[in-house]
């Protein structure tokens, strides 16, 4: 039998609405479905080109043939955006039963956790023909998991070491801490956890007094509501008798022997130009007290006899419980000697020969010809001691050599601090002037020599791209005195303009030894002509994805982005960097182009022009989705201004309670809504985000609640509550 075209969309429509009636009845729950119906032939004018889920990827991979679709979702996700679009433009389309523009988000309601939803998208082409393409979103069961991913007490650790399996743990801390911080972390995030009986994730926790243990509970409650409770006993020391020294230094020092809290007496040697240590000490025992000579303090200054005398310093440790304990240094001062010797020598842009020993007193230095002066430090093994450098009183001096080719000889005279003396001696030779004119190097930016450069090549090729148009030439002389010429500037670094493109340009170094002699290298830039690369070498869109994805080849693509995105930046860079990129008009590699309205698309143009004049046109348009309404009416934070709330806030704590001295006589609530586009009253009056609201007046005894109402952009509500008790 022949169908008219309008017969035959009606016969279509009554088939499809059987086939889905009869889908539909075949599960036990729409939201609990066992799977998709059995594929069916697809129509090849009503098929879809893409279709996305927001919540994870298709199994199987999309594809236009596939009716069929899977996607996996946690517990917490409650709802699904779906997107699709169909091949035809003139095809309709309708999402979960509702019409929906191509490139539309639909966001899908989902059954309760542990149930699967079947989505149904039906495409119709303009001849009336149908595709059903179905997608079942499996969301997952609550979970049992009731175990700590972390539990930390500061101060702390605990013992054992925590792992999640371990319900019992112990913390020692000192007679000064009074109070614990616990802080637990569940490894599920949907499991709940309190301290002591309080929901929440950190809390201080004060500890009975020193020598007593404190127990603290820790409950975790899995999504599925089983629970595990882990146990902290928290030790607080009792009062010691602790009167040692945790360290005992001496500056300068060091201390004889080297220290440990049980042995009380020292010695510490220092030199005579010391006058006076530093003396610091730290006791084991916090609460012990600490003095230095007489002065209550764990760092004292102490001066010292003269010379040769040996200074007693006593340190004295009271134990919280009142028992004293003594440490005694003897610091030993030197007496003047008669060390003349040096402790170092060096000099600068050269080396000591022989290598320098105190009793070797005659040395020699070689250095370059281009070396015009010297510096020569000198230390004394005794610090007393003085010491002069071509008469000169210094530890250090620069000497002016002779000319190229001759000795300069330089004294240094050491003065013991009894008056004895010896004098080091140090020949400095200053090389003659060379006939070295070789390059050590030789680069030009933009290239590499052709060949690799050495010394002893002259000649040398350089190939750059067309957009070149000059380069860096930079040599170095092997020696230092030599001087060195580019294109008859005496530089070492200089930028050559090249010639036209498809030229070649010379440029020749030229080095003239120390003695005259002379050099000429040659490189030769050849500059490639234009091309005709019209290509993009990349092509983004931000925010969002190109569809599909960039190939040079490839000229149209979309970018879907949500709705409140009111304008993209498209970057493009051309494979030749010689040629021109235009976007959207405007001679540009990146620009930002402003989107339609909401639910609109946008078409955007990138053009390329190769350097010999060739054209590309690449096209993005820009699916702006419809806007959807924020539904987030949470407070981010709430609190009194007298008072405090009796925990800390939590968004999802909906009831408060605050408990006042009977001088309070008036309260205002801060309250700051966790989305900009909320609103909020405040005792039934208009209030601003983040702001105090009107004074609120309270009486004796219980005071009606306050409640807190935030408006979601959506118009959905919800009511915090403060409960004021004023105590008489």
């Amino acid at each position: 039998m022949r169908y008219h075209p309008a017969q035959r969309s009606i016969v279509w429509t009554v088939l499809f609405s059987l086939f889905t009636i009869l889908s539909l009845n075949a599960c036990s729950d729409a939201n609990n479905v066992t799977g998709p119906p059995p594929p069916v032939p697809l129509s090849p004018d009503a098929k879809l080109s893409s279709l996305t889920v927001n919540t994870g990827p298709l199994d199987p991979v999309f594809s236009g043939d596939i009716a069929n679709y899977a996607v996996n979702v946690a517990t917490p996700v409650g709802s699904v955006t779906v997107t699709a679009r169909p091949q035809n433009t003139n095809a309709s389309m309708t999402i979960n039963g509702q019409a929906t523009a191509s490139g539309q988000a639909r966001a899908i309601t989902l059954g309760a956790a542990g149930l699967n939803t079947l989505i149904p998208i039906v495409v119709t082409a303009v001849s009336g023909s149908q595709n059903t393409y179905f997608v079942t979103v499996n969301r997952a069961a609550p979970g049992g998991n009731n175990n700590l991913q972390s539990l930390t007490v500061s101060p702390g650790p605990l013992v054992p070491l925590f792992v999640a399996a371990t319900t019992s743990y112990t913390v020692d801390v000192g007679t000064s801490v009074t109070s614990v911080t616990v802080t637990a972390r569940a490894q599920d995030a949907g499991a709940s956890v309190s301290i002591n009986g309080q929901p929440t994730t950190s809390r201080s926790v004060s500890l009975g007094a020193a020598g007593s243990s404190t127990p603290i509970s820790i409950e975790v409650t899995a999504p599925n509501g089983s629970q595990k409770t882990y146990v902290v006993t928290v030790n607080r020391a009792a009062l010691g008798g602790n009167n040692n020294l945790q360290s005992l230094t001496v500056t300068p020092g060091p201390l004889i022997p080297a220290f440990a809290a049980s042995t009380t007496s020292y010695t510490v040697n220092v030199a005579v130009t010391v006058v006076s240590v530093t003396v610091t000490a730290r006791a084991q025992d916090a609460g012990a007290s600490v003095s230095i000579a007489g002065q209550p303090t764990t760092s004292q200054s102490v001066a010292l006899g003269a010379p040769g005398s040996s200074t007693v310093i006593s340190t004295e440790v009271t134990a919280p419980n009142g028992s004293p304990r003594t440490y005694l240094v003897t610091v030993n001062r030197a007496a003047l000697g008669g060390d003349n010797n040096l402790r170092s020598l060096t000099v600068t842009s050269g080396s000591l020969v022989p290598a320098f020993a105190a009793g070797t007193t005659s040395y020699t230095v070689d250095v370059a010809t281009s070396v015009t002066n010297v510096t020569v430090t000198a230390q004394a093994q005794d610090a007393g001691a003085t010491v002069s450098i071509n008469n000169q009183t210094t530890t250090s001096l620069s000497v002016p050599l002779g000319a190229a080719g001759t000795n300069t000889p330089i004294q240094i005279e050491v003065t013991a601090p009894n008056g004895s003396q010896k004098t080091y001696v140090v020949t400095v030779n200053r090389a003659a002037l060379g006939g070295n004119n070789n390059l050590r190097s030789l680069t030009v930016t933009s290239g590499s020599l052709v060949p690799a450069f050495a010394a002893g090549t002259t000649s040398y090729t350089v190939d750059v791209a067309t957009s070149v148009t000059n380069v860096t030439v930079t040599a170095q002389a092997q020696d230092a005195g030599a001087t060195v010429s580019i294109n008859n500037q005496t530089t070492t670094s200089l930028s050559v303009p090249l010639g036209a493109a498809g030229t070649n340009t010379p440029i020749q170094v030229e080095v003239t030894a120390p003695n005259g002699s002379q050099k000429t290298y040659v490189v030769t830039v050849n500059r490639a002509a234009l091309g005709g690369n019209n290509n993009l070498q990349s092509l983004t869109v931000s925010p969002g994805s190109l569809v599909p994805t960039f190939a040079a080849n490839r000229l149209v693509y979309t970018v879907n982005v949500a709705s409140t995105v009111n304008s993209v930046t498209v970057t493009a860079q051309p494979q030749d960097a010689g040629a021109t990129v235009i976007i959207a008009g405007q001679p540009t590699t990146s620009r930002s182009v402003s989107l339609g309205a909401p639910d609109s698309s946008t078409e955007i143009l990138i053009e390329v022009t190769a350097p010999n004049g060739n054209e590309k046109t690449y096209a993005v348009t820009v699916n702006r989705a419809a806007f959807i309404p924020s539904g987030n009416n949470n407070l981010s934070a709430l609190a009194v201004s007298a008072g405090a709330l009796n925990e800390p806030f939590d968004a999802g704590t909906l009831n408060y309670t605050v408990t006042l001295a009977s001088t309070t006589a008036d309260t205002t609530v801060t309250a700051t809504v966790a989305d900009p586009t909320a609103t909020l009253t405040i005792n039934g009056l208009p209030a601003t985000s983040g702001a105090p609201s009107t004074s609120i007046p309270l009486v004796g005894g219980a005071n009606p609640p306050i409640p807190v109402v935030v408006t979601a952009e959506n118009l959905t509500t919800k009511t915090y509550t403060i409960t004021i008790t004023v105590v008489p």
